[in-house]
């Protein structure tokens, strides 16, 4: 009895370990910058890598990355990933590809309305600020009057858009590198 339970025992125990040896097989989606703006849902929670142009690297802390392809007017935003403690300024007008996967944040009243309590209770450490990498950002950071504004021009849109909400789409990435 004690032999088969140890012949048992020692062949659930090949076959777990062979179990844990078979990794997700993924494959990661080339994306090109024009591709992903066109339609971001497309890659939604999904492994992509994205070539393009940094822009904007943000100043406080390096978290954030802008890029672009060919058309100025399509970004993409990069947030670092826990892979990742920053991204050096030194990136900006350098040909970046970055690996990582896309985030989708869905920015409705609700979201605002605790965004604005936020402000208002003088939380500077948000996780609901949304950073857009516009020019001059930097020295409005931490500034609650233009976080009100922002909060106002996102309800705005919102109306605008005839939608209960906007989305806006982000790369938490997980590596990059320069194109040299």
């Amino acid at each position: 009895m004690i032999k088969k339970l140890f012949a048992m025992s020692v062949i659930a125990l090949v076959l777990a370990a062979c179990g844990s040896n078979v990794k997700s097989t993924a494959e990661v989606v080339k994306v090109t910058v024009n591709d992903f703006t066109t339609n971001p849902d497309l890659y939604a929670d999904k492994e992509i890598e994205i070539t393009g142009t940094a822009t904007h690297v943000c100043k406080e802390g390096g978290k954030r990355l802008f890029i672009i392809g060919t058309d100025p007017e399509q970004r993409v935003k990069i947030e670092t990933g826990e892979k990742l403690s920053s991204f050096p300024v030194e990136l900006e007008g350098s040909d970046v590809v970055v690996t990582g996967v896309v985030s989708k944040l869905i920015v409705d009243e609700t979201y605002l309305t605790n965004w604005e309590n936020e402000i208002k209770a003088n939380n500077p450490g948000s996780d609901f600020k949304i950073h857009e990498g516009q020019v001059g950002h930097e020295a409005k950071e931490g500034d609650p009057s233009a976080e009100l504004e922002q909060v106002n021009n996102l309800r705005a849109q919102i109306a605008e858009s005839g939608e209960d909400h906007l989305v806006f789409y982000t790369i938490i990435a997980s590596k990059y590198e320069e194109k040299k």
